[in-house]
């Protein structure tokens, strides 16, 4: 019958073993998960350039066109309001420094 030495003894070289075959498991595990890591970024990039490129070019098209839309609105109609409104402003600021020059004379009796 073995003594509490040789329990010992046991114990520790079956703990010594048991975490080398953890380590050689955690090992191989990290090895398959880079691997299926470099598998899925590649299949990422080739589904992002063959998929989302295009995608991309048409928003940046859709881009362009509302710019040009904004630049043909503000040119055409939203120009020609800011000068209308503007003469009228000053005339508008005219006829009162007019009536308030006439206005003054009248006032100094």
């Amino acid at each position: 019958m073995p003594d509490l030495q040789e329990w010992r003894d046991i114990i520790v070289i079956a703990a010594g073993s048991m975490m080398v075959l953890v380590l050689l498991v955690v090992f191989l595990f990290t090895v398959v998960l880079g691997l299926a890591t470099r598998s899925l970024l590649k299949t990422v990039q080739t589904l992002l350039r063959g998929e989302v490129a295009p995608l991309l070019d048409s928003v940046r098209q859709s881009v362009q066109n509302v710019r040009g839309t904004t630049a043909f609105i503000g040119e055409t109609a939203v120009s020609p309001i800011i000068r209308v409104y503007g003469a009228f402003a000053g005339v508008r600021r005219m006829m009162g420094v007019l009536g308030g020059v006439a206005g003054r004379r009248g006032r100094r009796k």
